[in-house]
């Protein structure tokens, strides 16, 4: 992967055409606009990896900042010491000259902007008698533009369709699709291309023909799995489209079929094996994912680990971490601090998935955690802590010797960026409790809790049980929560489920309302982001702001 310059000064689209070379420090982007490069099996694939190095900052700007912290997931305070971008945003005081909001939409379109590269360029390449490496590059290209247009339509609602290389003058002159046609034109139409393209992981293959299986590019599950993703989103809020909820059931199972006739692929089988996933460690990079932005050491390393907690002391990492007050919020705590029948807690949480406070070490003091009480659907009440840590993608020293790993990922780090660990975009669980949504909607109670209870089962919690169709998509929402909790799924189940307002009301309310927050910052429109600033004034009056803005 190449390595991403600070993009947050990048001022629009036009920018973005004009020059690839600003933001990539690598010689392969520059010449990837060039009428010389590819013009090899080889040459494509530098420049379709070069679309995958890309993705580098998203994992903090989006999943973390913009989905993460923008969900009931997270509590952040409300005041810190200085202007915080996760605190703007999970405040919803967050306006349209935000950096982050420009860093995503820029780093989307740059996507977009080397995928219609690729695309123009790979198609009139000789592959001699390789047509099925030709086809594959392909495949992977549509389904990384494909993944842009569906990140930018759930984020940003209208945005410009560019599906081939412009001219900057040109690029100007494109105005706003809606989301449900940027969805229906391109989304859908090229990661049905990718579907049709792409070869299975263990058929994955470079321009010479040797097996990248472990390299972690999308491969054809990834393409229908995202597909299954797209028409879930569809088929709830603000679509409500009913024709995507078959299509959505149908990608689900094929996906879910595929997984169970290949020894339940992408399932870790125990507790044991669920805590490695996370872990920087060849061995588990790409064993349970079906799709994950990869993040290695040397510069191109994740960067959300660094702003994810509150800082650690040094037997935990002896890399900085900044200190964010970005906690776990506190009804999701308590979930993790359930005592079940066994004595025991759910295995996913402190010390794996949560951190509630460390003791104090030389020069370091103790974390001292808050409780509060907190307020069941019971009416009963319970003391939970209010400032847990994040800690699930923490490869920290203490997590690696109690999963029994002999790993040293902070050896080789350039920096306290540089985290070699990968953000997972598309993991069976999430297959699993959608579908079981579904089957809900069908009447099939015990089928869809019994995907509920596959997963609770084994992070060593008790089985749920309900006739009642309500109280089964309640479980399932919970385990979703649960379960993919810092994936950044959360916000956009909100926004699916048409209860993102509501929650996050409730969550304002739950804290007491404090200074910094407002519930009338939570409008009607802000299900979406503001189209940023700078994209505006790039042609004044071309865009128009999102409701709410």
């Amino acid at each position: 992967m190449f390595k991403l310059k600070n993009i947050l000064q990048l001022s629009a689209l036009m920018f973005i055409v004009q020059s690839c070379d600003d933001s990539l420090q690598t010689n392969t982007a520059d010449l990837m606009t060039s009428d010389g490069f590819y013009q090899t099996p080889s040459q494509s694939e530098q420049g379709v990896v070069g679309i995958y190095s890309d993705l580098r900052e998203l994992a903090n700007s989006e999943y973390l900042l913009m989905s993460e912290c923008r969900s009931d997931n997270a509590w952040t305070e409300p005041r810190p010491n200085g202007l915080r971008d996760f605190s703007e945003i999970s405040t919803f005081r967050a306006t349209s000259d935000l950096a982050t909001f420009n860093s995503v939409w820029n780093t989307w379109y740059k996507v977009i902007y080397d995928a219609n590269t690729a695309i123009a360029k790979i198609a009139g390449c000789n592959f001699e008698s390789n047509d099925k490496i030709k086809k594959q590059f392909m495949g992977e290209v549509y389904f990384l533009r494909g993944w842009a247009y569906f990140e930018l339509s759930r984020l940003f609602g209208n945005v410009p369709i560019i599906d081939a290389p412009l001219s900057p003058s040109e690029v100007k002159k494109v105005p706003q699709s809606s989301a449900r046609e940027v969805l229906d034109n391109i989304v859908v139409p090229d990661l049905i291309n990718a579907q049709t393209m792409l070869p299975l992981k263990e058929n994955m293959v470079s321009a010479n023909g040797t097996s990248i299986v472990l390299q972690g590019r999308a491969d054809k599950m990834a393409a229908e799995a995202m597909l299954a993703r797209v028409y879930m989103t569809l088929a709830g809020f603000p679509y409500y489209d009913s024709d995507a909820k078959i299509l959505a059931k149908k990608q689900l199972e094929i996906v879910l079929n595929y997984s169970k006739s290949n020894q339940n692929k992408y399932w870790a089988p125990t507790l044991d094996e669920w805590r490695k996933q996370w872990m920087p460690s060849t061995d588990y990079y790409n064993k349970y994912s079906i799709f994950a932005i990869q993040y290695r050491t040397g510069g191109t390393g994740n960067s959300a680990l660094f702003n994810f907690s509150m800082a650690l002391p040094p037997s935990y990492t002896n890399r900085r971490i900044f200190g964010n007050e970005i906690y776990v919020e506190k009804s999701l705590m308590y979930e993790f601090d359930k005592i079940y029948s066994d004595g025991k807690k759910d295995g996913r949480g402190n010390g794996f998935s949560v951190l509630t406070g460390y003791e104090a070490e030389p020069n370091y003091p103790a974390y001292t955690n808050t409780k509060e009480k907190l307020i069941l659907e019971d009416g009963s009440q319970v003391d939970v802590y209010t400032k847990s840590m994040f800690y699930k993608f923490m490869p920290s020293k203490r997590k690696i010797a109690e999963l029994g790993m002999s790993l040293t990922p902070e050896v080789t780090m350039k920096d306290d960026n540089d985290w070699p660990v990968n953000l997972p975009i598309l993991r069976l669980e999430d297959m699993m409790l959608m579908y079981a949504e579904l089957l809900v909607e069908e009447g099939k109670i015990m089928e869809a809790v019994a995907y509920v209870n596959d997963i609770r089962k084994r992070a060593g919690c008790d089985e749920v049980n309900t006739v009642s169709a309500a109280d089964a998509l309640k479980l399932i929402k919970r385990e979703r929560r649960i379960e993919l909790m810092g994936e950044g799924v959360r916000w956009f189940d909100l926004v699916r489920w048409g209860e993102w307002q509501t929650e996050i009301q409730s969550l304002f309310d739950s804290y007491h309302n404090p200074d910094g927050t407002d519930k009338n910052n939570v409008k009607t429109g802000r299900y979406l982001y503001p189209i940023p600033l700078n994209q505006l004034n790039v042609t004044p009056g071309l865009y128009k702001q999102n409701e709410g803005y």
